[in-house]
C-alpha cells in the first residue's frame, strides 16, 4: 500500500478526534501535530518549553487549507504543560487533559531521547529508560480510563529499529549504570525501545479493544535527537567526529526526511482500515508498513514480566493505585 500526507481523512468539524501527544514541539512530532491538526482533529501536545509551545501554535496558526470543502477548518492544537523527566508532572498532565475531555481518541507517545549524557530524575531512573519507556507507560496507564470512552480508541508508541540491539531488559540495573558509559548510551537506547515495544504489545493483549501499535519511525537525521552526539567530547571528540560523518551522509544510508519519518505514526493514528481486533499490537516501519520485530519483543513472558515489575515500581512509588 501508499500512504501520503492525502490519505490522511479530513474530520467532521461537530465531532473531531480528540489526538494526545508528546513530543509535537519538534522534529517527526511538529509534522505530526500539523498534519493532525490541518485535517480536523482537535489535538493536544505536551511540552516542557513555553516559548517552544508558542512557536508551534503560531505555526499551526498560519495553515490554510486549500482542499476543496475544507477551505475553513481552523487548527485546534492545545497545550498541556509536562516535564517527562518528572513523573509527577506526567500524572499532573494527565489528570488535566481528563479535565478538559470526556473522551481520548488517539494518544501518540511520540517524544524521545538518543544518547543523553547520564542523568537520573527525581525518582532514579536514567533519563532514556524514564522519558523512552516509563514516562509513556504511565501516561499510558492513568489515560485508559479516557481511552476506553472513545469508540475506537489508539495508543502510538514510537519504538525504533535499535530495538533489536538489545537482548533483553535489565531489571537488576535499569538504568545500565555498570560499565562503560559510552558503550552504556547505545544499550540504554535499545533497551528503552524495546521496552516501549514489549510494552505495546502487552497493553494490546490486556486492552483488546483499545488498538495499539508500535512504530520504527526510520533514520531521520535532521532532528535535535543528534545534538548529544554531536556535542560530544568522548575518546578526545572522535565520537563527535563519526556523528558528523554520519548526519553529512545519512542519505546514503538511508536516512529519510522529517516529513517521510512522520507518516507511519501518521498512518497508525488515522487509517481507517487498522483494527484492534485484526491489528493489535503490530509493530509498523516506514513508510506504513508492517514490520517484523526482534525474538525478545516478541517474548510475551519477557512482556508480561516487564508490565509486572514496571507496574510494582510506579504502585511503590506512588504514581499508580
Amino acid at each position: 500500500m501508499s500512504f501520503s500526507l492525502s490519505s490522511i481523512p479530513f474530520y467532521n468539524a461537530q465531532d473531531p478526534p480528540v489526538i494526545l501527544l508528546t513530543g509535537g514541539t519538534s522534529g517527526i512530532g511538529t509534522i505530526t501535530t500539523r498534519e493532525l491538526a490541518r485535517h480536523g482533529a482537535r489535538v493536544y501536545v505536551t511540552v516542557r518549553s513555553q516559548a517552544k509551545a508558542n512557536d508551534l501554535l503560531n505555526s499551526v496558526a498560519e495553515i490554510k487549507n486549500s482542499e476543496k470543502g475544507y477551505e475553513d477548518i481552523v487548527c485546534d492544537v492545545r497545550i498541556i504543560k509536562c516535564d517527562l523527566m518528572d513523573l509527577t508532572s506526567v500524572k499532573q498532565a494527565a489528570q488535566e487533559f481528563q479535565s478538559k475531555e470526556p473522551k481520548l481518541d488517539v494518544l501518540i507517545n511520540n517524544a524521545g531521547v538518543l544518547y543523553p549524557p547520564y542523568a537520573e530524575s527525581g525518582d532514579g531512573y536514567e533519563s532514556t529508560i524514564q522519558v523512552n519507556y516509563f514516562a509513556p507507560y504511565l501516561f499510558t496507564r492513568l489515560l485508559i480510563p479516557s481511552l476506553t470512552k472513545a469508540t475506537a480508541p489508539r495508543v502510538i508508541n514510537l519504538s525504533s529499529i535499535a530495538h533489536t540491539f538489545s537482548s533483553g531488559f535489565s531489571f537488576k540495573d535499569p538504568n545500565v549504570k555498570s560499565g562503560w558509559d559510552l558503550m552504556n548510551k547505545g544499550f540504554r537506547y535499545s533497551q528503552s525501545k524495546l521496552a516501549i515495544l514489549l510494552f505495546t504489545k502487552e497493553l494490546a493483549k490486556r486492552h483488546p479493544n483499545i488498538f495499539s501499535a508500535a512504530v520504527h519511525p526510520g533514520i531521520i537525521v535532521d532532528t535535535t535527537l543528534y545534538e548529544d552526539l554531536l556535542r560530544s567530547d568522548a575518546i578526545f571528540g572522535l565520537v563527535k567526529v563519526f556523528s558528523r560523518l554520519f548526519v553529512d551522509n545519512a542519505s546514503k544510508l538511508g536516512a529519510i526526511s522529517i516529513e517521510e519519518g512522520a507518516l507511519t505514526s501518521l498512518y497508525c493514528a488515522t487509517d481507517a482500515g487498522l483494527t484492534a481486533e485484526l491489528d493489535n499490537g503490530n509493530y509498523y516501519v516506514p513508510i506504513a508498513k508492517l514490520g517484523k520485530c526482534s525474538k525478545q519483543a516478541d517474548d510475551a513472558e519477557l512482556a508480561e514480566k516487564l508490565w509486572t515489575w514496571t507496574e510494582e515500581q510506579l504502585v511503590e512509588k506512588g504514581y499508580l493505585p
